[in-house]
């Protein structure tokens, strides 16, 4: 009686969802933006945010996870003795205060859906900077940083926003960073993409297009080919069945790198940063082309036969088992691009505007070329299906409606079903300056629930970490030397010249 209740109303809302779907690409339908407001006090109210940011304000994961608060942590490298100055970053505070989001706070009802950001009162701009002074080489800059990374931005600040700036100023020889440290809830990552065109320069003076840092093909992901309205209903009906269903699919097999993911498991708040190898683009470039495929595939399928090496380094009895039948799968978060007359206009810049969609890995693949393939393959057929709207759609209707408790338990179920977030962020493609001095590197790191990988291609080279709990994943700083074998292996496959830091990296002795 309950299951055919529940394939019933499973039935009923995809078709609901299938044919807002259809509707969307058969005509344009214009939305009405809530409008702004203000507190008793005077202050400004935004207008209403999103259920997804929302959710991030609220606490996306139920209590007893002890999720920790979602921070993005953008490390922006110095060369050794040019850390900016203090009046340097006042003039990246005072730009940061002009958007909307980055000068308030988010306030509503646990639970509900009327979220918005409140303007927060006088605020000292000083207090957005915090200077931590150290003497040391990289390993203790990277020391900080992880140790920092999930400083709290919300209790004990007073009325701040929920960003920071950490400068970690070496009074060594070494490098120095500046860690920009901003709640997801704010803004997604492509969002935050658009904020740093206001905040960094070229190096060499030529003026940065707006919208420049965004490649055109993500704009090409959402044009959809056109099709019949009953193809797309069935197409959408499909799909919104997937999504539904995705947070009670079938756990990830318990591979080795999986250790400590699962249907019971709390966030450790034990986190390390491991650090892959600096990669050229074009070589990336030239791996694609000669393969015909994408440079996220090139990443992906790589990152998965990385995975595989680990396992199989150590002696995961699953992997013997399983052999090509095992199941292990991303989530690759996904953004909307916003309209350039929305981008524009400060108080609308930031959102959090994306979905996460389920991409298998082919971990049981043994062929490099037959992975690079088969994630190809997944990644296309996702690109061509509507299961990206199909999800936002079911995003922004039905958590909102559902009891907190409830709502919070599906987001868990759907991180501890997969076993990895592989997200992949453009950067600009020259040397640039932030605050006036010249960024030499970038690191993106996130901590979440399960591992995170998190690549950002700046001045034609690819930066690249994977944040994950070293003790449940012992032996983790072997997995970027897996990477750099499994991109050796593809370039001889498809005979690509392989660059020497490459090659180096790939012969490090296990």
């Amino acid at each position: 009686m309950i299951d055919r209740f529940v394939i019933y109303t499973l039935c009923t809302v995809s078709a609901y969802t299938a044919y807002r779907i259809m509707r969307k690409y058969s005509k344009k339908r214009n939305k009405k933006l809530n409008a702004p407001s203000q507190t008793k006090d005077g202050r400004r109210l935004s207008r209403r945010i999103s259920f997804t940011s929302a959710s991030m304000a609220m606490g996306a994961f139920p209590p007893q996870s002890n999720m920790a608060q979602p921070i993005i942590n953008g490390v922006l490298y110095f060369a050794p003795n040019d850390c900016p100055s203090d009046d340097e970053l006042m003039e990246v505070v005072r730009t940061m205060l002009q958007f909307e989001r980055c000068a308030g706070v988010p306030v509503g009802t646990m639970g509900g859906n009327d979220w918005r950001f409140r303007e927060c009162s006088d605020v000292n701009e000083g207090s957005l900077v915090r200077v931590l002074e150290f003497e040391g080489g990289e390993e203790e800059l990277l020391r900080l940083v992880e140790e920092h990374m999930q400083d709290d931005l919300r209790e004990g600040r007073g009325d701040l926003p929920w960003w920071e700036l950490l400068v970690l100023k070496n009074a060594g020889n070494g490098r120095s960073a500046v860690v920009f440290r901003i709640e997801h809830c704010l803004a997604d990552g492509l969002s935050l993409v658009t904020l740093f065109e206001s905040l960094v320069s070229y190096a060499d003076g030529s003026p940065m297009e707006e919208g420049g840092l965004i490649p055109s093909s993500m704009n090409r992901k959402f044009q959809q080919k056109k099709a019949g309205r009953l193809s797309l209903f069935y197409k959408s009906l499909k799909s919104t069945l997937k999504v539904l269903t995705l947070p009670s699919s079938k756990f990830d097999d318990g591979v080795a790198f999986r250790n400590g993911i699962g249907g019971d498991m709390c966030y450790s708040g034990k986190r390390k940063a491991v650090i892959f190898n600096t990669v050229s683009l074009d070589f990336i470039k030239s791996l694609k082309n000669a393969a015909g495929v994408s440079i996220n595939d090139v990443f992906l399928a790589c990152f998965s036969q990385a995975v595989r090496d680990y396992n199989l380094h150590e002696n995961c009895p699953v992997m013997k088992s399983k052999g090509k039948n095992v199941q292990f799968r991303a989530l690759m978060p996904l953004a909307f691009p916003r309209p350039r007359e929305e981008a524009r206009d400060r108080s609308l810049t930031l959102r959090n505007k994306w979905v996460f969609v389920s991409s298998k890995m082919g971990l049981g693949i043994e062929n490099i070329v037959d992975r690079l393939r088969y994630v190809n393959n997944e990644l296309t057929k996702q690109k061509k299906s509507p299961e990206a709207f199909c999800q936002l759609k079911v995003q922004e209707s039905i958590p909102p409606k559902l009891p907190l408790k409830l709502a919070r338990q599906t987001v868990y179920d759907l991180f501890t079903r997969h076993s990895v977030v592989f997200a992949n962020v453009p950067g600009p493609p020259k040397e640039c300056t932030f605050a006036r001095r010249s960024v030499v590197e970038v690191q993106i790191l996130f901590n979440n629930l399960i591992p995170q990988v998190e690549i950002l291609s700046y001045m034609d080279r690819v930066f690249m970490n994977l944040v994950l709990d070293s003790e449940a994943v012992p032996h983790c700083e072997l997995i970027p030397i897996f990477f750099s074998r499994a991109l050796v292996s593809l370039a001889k496959e498809f005979k690509v010249d392989v660059p020497a830091n490459v090659s180096e990296h790939a012969e490090k002795v296990i």
